[in-house]
């Protein structure tokens, strides 16, 4: 039998944990038979992509001149708190909810699940810290290119994880919401 890879170049996904991947492969995900089942969460991590991408370009314009500090403060600011805020309660739904009757349906991928529980611990830690410096970036009225810097990295940082975390993350979880009955 023919069988695919995890989509990310670097997931960490074992091949045996593919099982359900193989049976719905990406091609299929929006498909008449699997949208209504697969569509909402493809749909918020699409969201999660967007604000992170959103927030990037936003840095990435202050550090090439396009936005004034007080410029780059004002697009910046609420942003950080409400994509903060949002990471936060999707990844509590699904650490408390989702993973573990994913978990009680198909134990044999519960070491897929804790590598996905690892990652949001290591993802709430770059939003602790990506909290803390936006708190000084919203006092800070005079023009702080060290902190904007490391609010940058902080980004790129929490940009990479998802990536990789969002694709094995879709990789094992739409396939059981579109193959499961009900």
């Amino acid at each position: 039998m023919f069988s695919l890879s995890p989509r990310h170049p670097e997931s960490r996904l074992e091949m045996d944990w593919l099982f359900l991947f193989n049976k719905l492969p990406p091609d299929q995900w929006f498909s008449a038979d699997y949208a209504y089942k697969t569509s909402g969460w493809l749909k918020v991590h699409t969201n999660i992509r967007k604000r992170q991408r959103i927030l990037t370009q936003i840095s990435v314009g202050y550090q090439s001149g396009e936005y004034d500090w007080s410029e780059y403060r004002s697009q910046i600011l609420k942003r950080i708190n409400m994509h903060i805020l949002k990471l936060h309660q999707h990844h509590g739904v699904e650490d408390e909810g989702f993973f573990p009757e994913f978990v009680s349906m198909y134990p044999q991928l519960q070491a897929g699940f804790e590598i996905l529980g690892c990652d949001h611990v290591r993802l709430d830690a770059l939003l602790d810290k990506l909290q803390v410096q936006n708190d000084t970036l919203a006092r800070s009225e005079a023009e702080d290119k060290a902190l904007a810097e490391q609010l940058h990295q902080t980004l790129v940082d929490a940009t990479n994880l998802l990536a990789q975390h969002l694709s094995d993350e879709e990789d094992l979880v739409i396939p059981i919401l579109g193959l499961r009955q009900g």
